[in-house]
């Protein structure tokens, strides 16, 4: 069995989002009545929130697939051999001629693409290549360098994994381009002699030292609700590991990239960050992006907005695996099991940090036996608990 290390209480950043939380019920006297999706039964019993890892942009046509499986697209799950290093010999990557561009169709641009520009012809989609960044075919007519001679050119996605000051290499910005003949598909790409147009938060978060491409996504609206509208302030795709520690799914299959907000993906970064030292290497979750009402209500779930994620347990550099669903003791403030401490010390850190503004334990209603569900809900602040079953005082002195 594993010791139980106590972890000190560690300050991060402070981000508001939120998600789709359980329980069906308002808050209990004493608790903050800004519950956001705490009065959510089925987030978790009924209805895990998908993964959303790089497969989730499907055939990338500028939605999302809210049932998409586990299995990257080609690259994404491949980190560069060595971060903030010139990558070589593919699309996106500089070039003198096309013999720098070892790959079917090549095409070495020069004028006005700084230290040149591997690519091709392109008039939908593009290949991708393990070990480089993913690609996408945006409209030549937005890229004047190029003349008249192409409907599309395949460029380099924005990628902080592999240039983690920009996302880009030297000379080239990260802004949205659209795709030849589908303007209704846009993503964010490497372009020449742009600046970029992301926003602070991204840069914010690649501080930190962490792999990530910004992406795009339409707003969309749960099945018949076209009232409501769900959209992702600041959509990227976080990649793994972080600092080390493997994204999973909840039955621990590797999970390449999952989508979040930037605001919730730099919550996950601080979560990761106060576990680690504890021996992490595993975050094991049931997913972040979901366009839909909480059950019940015709009020978005805040996984409608990717501002949440539900977080199932830890695998340890021991081999050991905790979880939530089978490690969490019920109805006490004090835990007797070296897991039941960590889990229970977890939630009260997380909480006291303002890692989450919104927390709901297995404590909070049995739709949460299985999983924490944790979300930044804008004005909250509230660890959940019902019918009296208050988790008790944080385990360690302030």
């Amino acid at each position: 069995m594993k010791a139980f290390r106590t972890a000190p209480v560690i300050l991060g950043l402070t981000t508001l989002a939120a998600c789709g939380g359980g329980g069906s019920d308002a808050v209990p006297s004493g608790g903050n009545s800004q519950l956001g999706d705490a009065g959510d039964p089925g987030d978790a019993a009924s209805e895990p929130a998908p993964s959303f890892d790089a497969a989730s942009e499907a055939a990338d046509d500028g939605t999302t697939a809210t049932d998409a499986p586990n299995t990257p697209d080609a690259g994404a799950d491949q980190q560069a051999p060595e971060a903030g290093a010139e990558l070589s010999g593919y699309i996106g990557s500089g070039c003198t001629t096309a013999a720098d561009c070892p790959f079917d169709g090549a095409t070495c641009l020069t004028d006005g693409f700084p230290n040149g520009l591997c690519t091709q012809a392109c008039t939908d989609t593009c290949p991708d290549q393990s070990g480089q960044p993913v690609t996408f075919c945006g409209k030549a007519a937005d890229l004047p360098e190029a003349g008249s001679s192409f409907d599309g050119l395949c460029l380099s996605r924005c990628d902080f994994g592999y240039y983690p000051d920009s996302g880009c290499r030297a000379g080239y910005g990260c802004v949205k381009i659209e795709r030849p003949f589908d303007s209704t598909v846009v993503k964010f790409a490497c372009l020449p002699n742009r600046t970029s147009e992301l926003s602070q938060c991204y840069y914010d978060l690649a501080a930190r030292g962490v792999g990530f491409e910004p992406t795009v996504m339409a707003d969309e609206s749960p099945d018949g609700m076209p009232q409501l509208v769900c959209h992702v302030q600041d959509p990227l795709y976080l990649k793994s590991p972080v600092h080390g520690v493997q994204l999973r799914t909840s039955a621990g299959t590797a999970t390449a990239r999952v989508l979040a907000s930037c605001p919730m993906a730099g919550a996950v970064v601080s979560t990761i960050d106060d576990v680690a030292p504890l021996g992490v290497v595993g975050f094991r979750h049931m997913g972040t992006y979901n366009c839909r009402v909480i059950a019940g209500t015709t009020e978005l779930s805040q996984h409608s907005f990717g501002a949440a994620i539900d977080i199932a347990g830890f695998d340890f550099d021991d081999g050991h695996l905790w979880t939530v669903l089978d490690d969490w003791e019920h109805d006490t403030a004090a835990p007797q099991t070296d897991a039941g401490k960590f889990l229970y010390a977890a939630a009260h850190r997380w909480f006291d940090a303002h890692y989450w503004n919104i927390i709901l334990t297995p404590n909070y209603n049995a739709d949460h036996d299985d999983h924490f569900h944790v979300d930044l809900t804008q004005g909250s602040h509230f660890l959940g608990f019902k019918d009296g079953r208050y988790i008790g005082p944080a385990p360690y002195a302030d």
